[in-house]
């Protein structure tokens, strides 16, 4: 390996560690509200720009992981007039000099930058949660959080035929219509008792498993993936907790994510589960703000599309001189399911109770809280229709997330 050579960006700059949604929403919005500002936006994998909820549908969209690629990295440089430092991993955030390093994935050399800034924004995302099952080297545990992931498992599921899905929530769900409707045999694991059962009812939950279940969809529900093995016939064959064992051909883990703190951490920031922000994005760290899947709010993770979107428009005006609160309204979410369709707008007041009416596949569920106000709801079939009723009646996320943290610390 030849001798380190360190590079230095000496213009300082509004610098964004990661190039998922958030990242690059962010540098979209502070180019819509000014010009002149120098954006440099930093990613370990190549940059480019896809539309992340593809990846649980593009299946029986028929589309290649390339093809979800709506711009590359030329084009984002050129359109935004940004810097663009890809395939590159920060090594070090220095807060008091406000410098960060980091170091080239993509060369031979071991290649520094150093990169000043006026302003940092940590859009690092999450990971998925690794689970302790016992395999062979030779097994892999995918997962699907981005479009690299995408790729290895599209390419790992080309001529297999069962899937073996850990994880009934949202994630978990959608691939399995996904893979059902492209005529993959699919097994789902989960230790709850009905799928999505943190954001609906039993009774919605259960016509949820039936629909799916008559399209082919195999439930071992209350059990977990203990080990999988390979007979001397080359067969593999998965061991659950209550003892049924599955064929398989391959594994895909989509029981949750773990946020991105590592570097935060490192550099000072306050990290609980996520990094903690205030209203208007900043950590305890002068000048250094984060976003997205990395982030808690008042104690709460929202590990989703708009949330990452609100957020980046209220803090694009903040960093370009207009500061700006964030503020979530209830914030409905699609769960892309063939066999019944799906909105969820989950409650983050636990303590409360379901009201629910309907029929059959078309329900709609709405979460009480103790006050006796809708936090959260649930709609399957035709009751989607009133999404965006209830979606004006429901209690802001922020507003609640605040509720949540001054009952929290209560109880301490």
């Amino acid at each position: 390996m030849a001798p380190e050579v360190i590079m230095s960006v000496n213009k300082k700059s509004i610098v964004i560690i990661g190039a998922g949604h958030a990242g690059l929403t962010l540098a979209r919005e502070i180019r819509a509200n000014c010009k002149a500002t120098e954006i440099t936006i930093i990613s370990r994998e190549a940059i480019r720009s896809y539309y992340k909820p593809s990846l649980s549908k593009a299946l029986s969209m028929n589309k290649a992981p390339g093809q979800l690629v709506m711009k590359q990295a030329e084009t984002i440089a050129e359109e935004l007039n940004v810097k663009l430092l890809g395939q590159m991993t920060v090594i070090d955030i220095d807060a008091e000099r406000k410098e960060i390093k980091g170091l080239f994935n993509d060369s031979e050399e071991s290649s520094v930058m150093t990169v000043q800034y006026q302003s940092l924004v940590l859009a690092t995302g999450a990971s998925p949660v690794k689970l302790p099952i016992e395999r062979e080297l030779c097994t892999p545990l995918l997962s699907i959080n981005n479009l690299e992931d995408y790729e290895a498992f599209r390419a790992s599921i080309e001529q297999k035929k069962k899937i073996l899905i850990i994880g009934a929530g949202f994630v978990g769900c959608e691939l399995a219509s996904d893979l059902i409707s492209s005529d993959y045999e699919v097994d789902i694991v989960d230790l709850l008792e009905w799928p999505l059962q943190r954001t609906m009812p039993e009774v919605m939950g259960t016509e949820i498993k039936n629909a799916m279940m008559d399209q082919g969809v195999e439930w071992h529900l209350g059990a977990t993936l203990i080990s999988v093995a390979t007979t001397e016939q080359g067969v593999k064959t998965g061991c659950l907790s209550d003892g049924t064992t599955v064929q398989i051909d391959e594994i895909v883990s989509a029981v949750g994510l773990v946020p991105n703190v590592g570097l935060a951490r490192e550099a000072g920031v306050t990290v609980q589960r996520g990094i903690e922000v205030d209203e208007y994005s900043k950590t305890n760290q002068p000048d250094i703000y984060a976003l997205g899947d990395c982030v808690e709010y008042q104690g709460v993770t929202l590990p989703f599309i708009a949330p990452a979107t609100h957020a980046a428009k209220a803090l694009a005006k903040t960093l370009t001189g207009t500061k700006t609160a964030l503020v979530l309204p209830a914030l409905p979410v699609t769960v892309k399911i063939n066999a019944c369709p799906t909105v969820l707008c989950p409650s983050l007041h636990k303590k409360g109770i379901w009201q629910l009416q309907g029929s059959g596949l078309d329900l709609e569920a709405r979460f009480i809280n103790e006050a006796g106000e809708l936090s959260g709801f649930a709609l399957t079939g035709q009751c989607l229709s009133k999404k965006n009723q209830l979606a004006s009646e429901c209690l802001p996320t922020i507003s609640l997330a605040a509720e949540i943290n001054e009952s929290h610390e209560a109880v301490a």
